[in-house]
Formats: structure tokens, C-alpha cells, sequence
């Protein structure tokens, strides 16, 4: 199996070309200043890939700067993980960087498999296996680096990771032992497990989980992968439910389809089905995810929601929606932060309830029409504040959501995973509000999202801190929600993140002011908290 590799150059002079001169030349190396020793290794790994070793001593060398390459490219990639989408253009050039670095490290082990294959097969099998599973770790992590930054995979990325497991595959090395490159000497992996990971990973959904909840999940994949098998036949499935199956030939991550060929395989997750059951139950009876072996820092509601939703995407029939998904053609209005919500569906400057003033009849038919003012005082309000609308395109609907994608050139706003934002469709009367539920970026810079409906239509109110602790005596932007008794949805408060404690009592004002008591959090998210009341 030949592998896009560079071409051995006679000119090639990377500064180690053995185990001993590696060793030495990264006792010089600064690890603490990341990006200088980022583009140390870079530049040395890409001069070895061209530089003709011998594969058991390339091999060596790899290993010895594995460890170094994993350190800086965990601190560079807390510089574009977690960021708003689109990246600016300084963290996307180190997002690439941290791409182009695994890419030279996962060269150099194919670079040892290209050698080996010529060895006879079963033959110092355990460097073969450790090449192609360092290989297949290298192509994981360059993915998982995608769903950090909720970048659209690329099938080159795909057919690599098929390839390289394919290659494990006719060398019999799929399920040999090696040493797991990150967690040292705790536990054992192989291709197999490693192939199962990304696999899973993938059908997991990663767009809609926040940064935090993916390393989590990641971090549960690398002890649970063993427990999913590759077959070349599918496994007996639930009625009307296909397996879950992906093509070595193909481009693409794992598929519910009733497909067939040799060069198809299924995942038999049956195992990890039982196992994730039993798990969510004994949350339920008051275990605790660090009796469990979850985490020490995960709360017990967030662990039995992911599992949860792990047993919806892994081991159900992702398509069977409650509220089935159509498409939607249109365009749609999009604005972010409470501020902004609140001048576009009053439809008026925010002001200190003391300072309301009547509203016009010109006024509240433009309100009428338009759903908001649309005078030249407004939109120069809306400047100085920085409030922008943009036009996206709707994809598809259902009952509790929307799919929704902004070009490139359609506005320069940044988004968060979770954010607060309101949706007005040009055939709606309002805006609505909901929560980016699921976040994807493609090749072209499209910003892709599926928003999360919050029932109700949302009304403009003021609020403030009561009590002798109030830092200020001043008002501040909210939204107000109705109730809505065929969702059991209670009537509830939008406001900004951390206003939450049981029992604290705010001061509200719409058409007057009074007081509510804050009773529970219905929703939270990465810029707001939706919180339930009751008169105080």
C-alpha cells in the first residue's frame, strides 16, 4: 500500500538522525515557549520525512518526539478551541499550524509502515503495529482538532484513516497491543481501538457538544473503544433499525445504511449499549460519575445527558426524530446578545425605565410592520452599540428547531457553542429565540448552525438587583417569556449569565415595576441563563 509520502532527498539534513542525536537535540529545546518549539519540530519532522533512516530508527525518533509534539499541540490548541466560529485569522493560522504538525508526525510512522510492508508479514509484527496505530492516533487527532474549532472534516482526512486501518487489516495487526501514546503504561491499545475512537467520535455528533463535553467524551472513547467490534458482517439490529457500517474504500465516517462489499465494515456496539444502560440507571439511583469512573469533575446531570444522548446516537436510529426535520427555503434575521435581542424586538434605544417615553403612532406602526423602528436615530443607535443583524439562509425546521447557514460575506459575526440568539424568518412576525444547539463551519467559511427553539415569543423588559448587596441601583436589558401550558413550559426570564442564586429576588419592569423571586434554572447557556419565577 503506497501512502502520499514526501520524496527521500539526497539534500535532506534534519539536525538528529538517530535515536542518540534526537535525545540530545531535545534536551535544547524550549518546550515552555510553545510556538517557537511549534515550529521547531515542524520544521525538523518535515526535513526527516525526507531524509532516508532506516525504519527501525525513524521509528525511535518519532517516539521520542511524540511526546514533546503532543505537549505543544495541546497549548496551541487552547488558542483557537473554545474561540467563536468563524476563527479570526491569527487562529486559524495556528489551527492549520497544529494541523501541519500532525500531519509531519503521522507522515514519518507512514514512512516506517511503507518500509515494513516489504518485511515478511508476522515479522517483527510489534513495530508494525506500533507504526500503524501511531499512524491512525496521528490522522484522530488531526480530526478531533476539527471539532475543536467546529471545522467541516475533510474526506482526504477519512480515506487516510481508512487506508492506514485497512493496511493494519492485511498485515493482521488490527488488535495487537501496544502502548497507548498518551496515557503511559496505564493501559494497552491498538489499531483496532484506535480506528473505533475516531469512528465513534464522529457518530457522536461532535458539533453539538461544547469543547469541555468532547475532551470528556474523548477521554471515555479511549477506555471504552475495546468494547465495540469491526465485523465483516452486519450484527442483528433492532427491528427497522440499520447497522452502523463504514466503507474502507469510501470517504466517509460510519453510515446507517444496509450496505454490503468486501471492503464494507459493521460495528457491533452491543456491548457498550449494555454498558451505557447500566450506567445511566445508576446515575439515576444516586451514584455518583466518579464512583462510576466518569470523572472526578463532571456533575451528575451533565454525565447522565451525555450518556444519554450517546445511546441516542450510537445505539438508535438517529434519523427517528420526535419533531422530524423538513427543509426550509428562506432567508432569516440573526442578532446575538441580550442587548441587541432587546432594541430589535422592542424595537427602541434601551432606556432607564424613568426616561420611557410614549411611542408614536408612526412609531408603533413601524413596530407593527417592520418589527422594529427603522429611522436614522435607530439604526445610528444600533452603530454606536455595535448591534447587527444578519441574513442567513434557513435550511430546515421542525417543531423545536432550525437549521440555519450564513455565507461568508453575509456578516462578520462570531458564534459560540450554546449562545443566545434570535431567529426572525422573513415570514414570521417576530424574532424567536433559542440556543445554538450545534455549530459547524465548512471549506468555504459557511458558518452552519441547528438552533434550539425556547418556546414563547419574547417580550423587551428591564431588570435590577434588589437588596442591600445590589451593585447597582441601575436597570438592565432582559427578555420575558410567556407561559406556554402545552409545552409545560412555565413563564420565564432570559437574562444574563451568573444572575442566578435560589431565591434571589430581582426587580423587573415592563409596563411597571415589581418584584420576582428567581425559583430554578430551566436552561443555561454559554451567554445566558433562563431562569423560572414566581411573584416575591
Amino acid at each position: 500500500m503506497n501512502f502520499d509520502l514526501p520524496i527521500i532527498a539526497a539534500d535532506a539534513k534534519p539536525e538528529f538522525t538517530d535515536g542518540a542525536s534526537c535525545e540530545a537535540w531535545l534536551r535544547n529545546l524550549p518546550l515552555i515557549n510553545v510556538g517557537p518549539s511549534h515550529g521547531r519540530l515542524l520544521g525538523e519532522l518535515e526535513e526527516l520525512n525526507c531524509f532516508n533512516a532506516p525504519p527501525a530508527e525513524r521509528l525511535r525518533i518519532l517516539e521520542l518526539l511524540r511526546e514533546p509534539v503532543l505537549f505543544v499541540q495541546t497549548e496551541h490548541a487552547k488558542k483557537f478551541s473554545s474561540r467563536p466560529v468563524p476563527l479570526a485569522k491569527t487562529e486559524r493560522e495556528i489551527f492549520n499550524n497544529v494541523l501541519a504538525l500532525w500531519d509531519a508526525l503521522g507522515c514519518g510512522y507512514q514512512h516506517c509502515m511503507q518500509a515494513m510492508e516489504k518485511n515478511t508479514p508476522g515479522s517483527g509484527s510489534q513495530q508494525e503495529a506500533l507504526a500503524c496505530q501511531r499512524a491512525l492516533w496521528c490522522v484522530a487527532q488531526k480530526i478531533i482538532e476539527h471539532y475543536r474549532a467546529y471545522q467541516e472534516l475533510s474526506e482526504e482526512d477519512w480515506r487516510l484513516a481508512h487506508r492506514i486501518y485497512g493496511f493494519a487489516e492485511e498485515r493482521n495487526l488490527e488488535s495487537e497491543q501496544v502502548l497507548h501514546p498518551v496515557y503511559k503504561g496505564e493501559f494497552k491499545t491498538s489499531c483496532a481501538e484506535t480506528y473505533l475512537h475516531a469512528l465513534l467520535l464522529n457518530q457522536a455528533d461532535p458539533g453539538e457538544y461544547s469543547p469541555r463535553q468532547l475532551a470528556l467524551l474523548s477521554r471515555w472513547l479511549d477506555r471504552w473503544a475495546y468494547k465495540a467490534v469491526l465485523t465483516t458482517r452486519p450484527p442483528v439490529m433492532a427491528a427497522g433499525l440499520a447497522p452502523l457500517a463504514v466503507d474502507l474504500a469510501g470517504d466517509k465516517g460510519p453510515l446507517r445504511s444496509a450496505v454490503g462489499g468486501k471492503s464494507v465494515r459493521f460495528i457491533d456496539i452491543e456491548e457498550i449499549d449494555r454498558d451505557l444502560r447500566s450506567r445511566v440507571a445508576l446515575l439515576r439511583k444516586g451514584d455518583t460519575p466518579a464512583s462510576l469512573q466518569l470523572g472526578e469533575e463532571v456533575s451528575s446531570p451533565m454525565a447522565e445527558n451525555l450518556l444519554v444522548s450517546l445511546l441516542w446516537q450510537w445505539c438508535g436510529e438517529k434519523q427517528s426524530r420526535a419533531h422530524p426535520r423538513r427543509p426550509r427555503s428562506g432567508t432569516a434575521h440573526v442578532c446575538a446578545g441580550i442587548n441587541a435581542m432587546h432594541y430589535y424586538v422592542s424595537g427602541q434605544p434601551f432606556r432607564q425605565p424613568v426616561e420611557a417615553k410614549e411611542l408614536s403612532k408612526s412609531q408603533r406602526d413601524q413596530i407593527a410592520t417592520f418589527g422594529r423602528l427603522s429611522t436614522r436615530d435607530e439604526d445610528e443607535y444600533s452603530r454606536l452599540q455595535g448591534f447587527t443583524v444578519e441574513k442567513w439562509e434557513l435550511r430546515e425546521e421542525s417543531l423545536t428547531d432550525l437549521r440555519i447557514e450564513r455565507a461568508e460575506s453575509a456578516g462578520s459575526a462570531r458564534y459560540l457553542h450554546s449562545q443566545l440568539i434570535a431567529v426572525h424568518p422573513a415570514d414570521a412576525k417576530t424574532f424567536l429565540v433559542g440556543a445554538i444547539r450545534s455549530l459547524s463551519v465548512s471549506a468555504g467559511h459557511h458558518v452552519i448552525a441547528e438552533v434550539r427553539s425556547i418556546p414563547g415569543v419574547p417580550r423587551a423588559v428591564a431588570i435590577r438587583a434588589t437588596g442591600l448587596n445590589a451593585m447597582s441601583d441601575k436597570f438592565i436589558p432582559a427578555l420575558l417569556l410567556p407561559e406556554i401550558a402545552a409545552l409545560q413550559s412555565p413563564p420565564s426570564l432570559i437574562l444574563p449569565a451568573g444572575w442566578f442564586r435560589p431565591k434571589r429576588v430581582i426587580e423587573v419592569f415592563q409596563d411597571h415595576a415589581h418584584q420576582v423571586t428567581l425559583t430554578a434554572v430551566l436552561d443555561r447557556g454559554s451567554d445566558f441563563e433562563r431562569v423560572a419565577f414566581t411573584p416575591a
